[in-house]
């Protein structure tokens, strides 16, 4: 797949420039970022590829680390490459999660396994199961990860550089992405002991490291002066005479955090919001710039409530109106959510945001994907027993007509029967946790109960003693409230 990032020579990128704006302080019209297909994240349509209906994330991650630790003491570069392509043949959608756990391993490992992933990923690449917008996205998990990583293992940043450098030099990876490492990554890099970088990539670390603080210091000035003056053409022109588009994403990120400290947060928002709509149009911000910026301030989330204890709350609302003027879209967003960029933190600001804008975050589902959607809830379920992400995913599916609710009851049911006592344990707790935060109406959970019994004869071939289990469900069921004890008679009218 084609990437904003190409190659893998060894040179310092020039900067881009800056489309001339037309006419005398008149922005061009340029289509909403969140409209152009490509970005160096991947194509949208890519990233809005989820998991199969049978495979859950804790799944897959399980799989890949099972690979990678037999690999990094084997060193069995083909027979790795060969499990991990059947890996990926199975869930085509998870190549940047096995980037990033490929990296997780390896910095456990220690340093000798930097070599060992490389080589790994350069054998991926060139048989096309590992693509460059894939690898992109592995790395800014990692990024965004790195403070946790270094916990574990403190030889992460030294661990991580040499995985980059790696990647570079066998044109995995281009080396304009070291404009996008974190601050502290890339002093870790020039403090790092001679000879465990190449020159040119110290070099291009230290051009980086001085260009980044110059450009840092010219937008915050810019920035400071937007927010008394609102002139947003202004603040265009700078961009276009300091021409580091490199670096614009930092320019997102700081504008949106200073809306933070604005005299009333709508002000501040609104004001961002402006900035960041008006610089789009004129082509000052592309596509890449919004999604990294938006990476990166998800990443900040739990420092940033140091400074900002509703920083959760205004990041949400910024992002809302990201995505409904149509800077970010929604295949990015739920990319986002599947690498859990911020962990926990972030996820939170992403799970708001989808709760908030159901017309937007929740794709309309065709009959067999409705059908792919809720297996997948509920076998992850049954795997994870979290009741709370269950209730996330079915607010994530609202609204849904009575026929889907009444599917979703019944299956929770009927999928618990053909497998085990521990799941149909588990399907009832799910029911009663349902009903009790009213995530379905009464009403809809006694659909789901109906639906299950009209398919009774259909359940009997796979399930020979369905209709003794569905027995037991409804008495428990009627025990905790769940369904009326006069249930299946209908309701008499008030």
């Amino acid at each position: 797949m084609a990437s904003g990032y190409g190659g893998g020579v060894m040179t310092v990128p020039q900067h881009d420039s800056l489309p001339m704006v037309e006419g005398c302080g008149k922005a061009r019209e340029q289509q909403p970022p969140a409209r152009t297909r490509m970005s160096s994240f991947g194509d949208d349509n890519d990233l809005a590829e989820e998991l199969p209906p049978n495979w859950s994330l804790r799944r897959f991650q399980e799989k890949a680390k099972s690979v990678l630790l037999e690999y990094y003491v084997s060193l069995a570069l083909d027979d790795t490459v060969l499990s991990a392509q059947e890996l990926l043949a199975a869930c085509p959608s998870q190549a940047d999660e096995l980037g990033v756990v490929a990296i997780q391993v390896a910095l456990d490992q220690g340093k000798d396994a930097s070599t060992a992933v490389v080589k790994l990923f350069d054998a991926l690449s060139r048989s096309k199961s590992l693509d460059r917008s894939a690898l992109i996205r592995s790395f800014e998990e990692i990024f965004c990860t790195l403070e946790d990583l270094k916990i574990d293992a403190p030889y992460a940043e030294k661990g991580i550089l040499e995985i980059l450098q790696g990647c570079i030099e066998v044109g995995c990876i281009e080396m304009k992405l070291l404009t996008k490492l974190p601050e502290t990554l890339l002093r870790a890099g020039l403090a790092c002991e001679e000879g465990l970088l190449s020159g040119d990539f110290r070099d291009m670390l230290s051009k980086t490291v001085s260009e980044l603080k110059g450009f840092k210091q010219a937008a915050q000035r810019c920035i400071e002066e937007y927010y008394v003056s609102l002139n947003a053409e202004e603040v265009g022109t700078v961009l276009r005479e300091l021409n580091m588009k490199p670096y614009h994403h930092e320019f997102v990120k700081k504008a949106v955090i200073m809306s933070f400290s604005q005299p009333t947060e709508l002000a501040g928002r609104e004001a961002v919001l402006t900035l960041l709509t008006a610089l789009s149009r004129e082509a000052g911000l592309s596509k890449d710039d919004i999604q990294w910026g938006t990476t990166r301030l998800l990443g900040s989330v739990s420092d940033l409530s140091l400074d900002y204890p509703r920083c959760s709350e205004m990041l949400t609302e910024v992002i809302i109106r990201l995505l409904t003027d149509e800077l970010v879209s929604v295949p990015f967003l739920r990319r986002c959510r599947l690498l859990r960029i911020g962990d926990g933190a972030g996820l939170k600001v992403l799970e708001a945001v989808q709760r908030r804008t159901p017309e937007y975050s929740k794709k309309q589902l065709s009959t067999a994907a409705f059908k792919r959607e809720i297996k997948e809830m509920i076998l992850e379920y049954f795997d994870s027993g979290d009741h709370e992400e269950f209730g996330r995913c079915i607010r994530e599916l609202t609204p849904l007509s009575s026929e889907q609710s009444a599917e979703l009851v019944r299956k929770t049911m009927v999928f618990a029967m053909e497998r085990t006592a521990a799941e149909c344990e588990l399907s009832l707790k799910l029911l009663i946790w349902i009903s009790r935060n009213e995530e379905l109406s009464g009403q809809e959970i006694e659909n789901g109960f109906d639906d299950m019994y009209r398919h009774m004869p259909d359940i009997l071939l796979d399930v020979p003693d369905a209709e003794e289990m569905a027995r037991s469900f409804v008495v428990e069921a009627m025990k905790n409230k769940v369904l009326r004890e006069s249930w299946p008679d209908p309701e008499e009218p008030e």
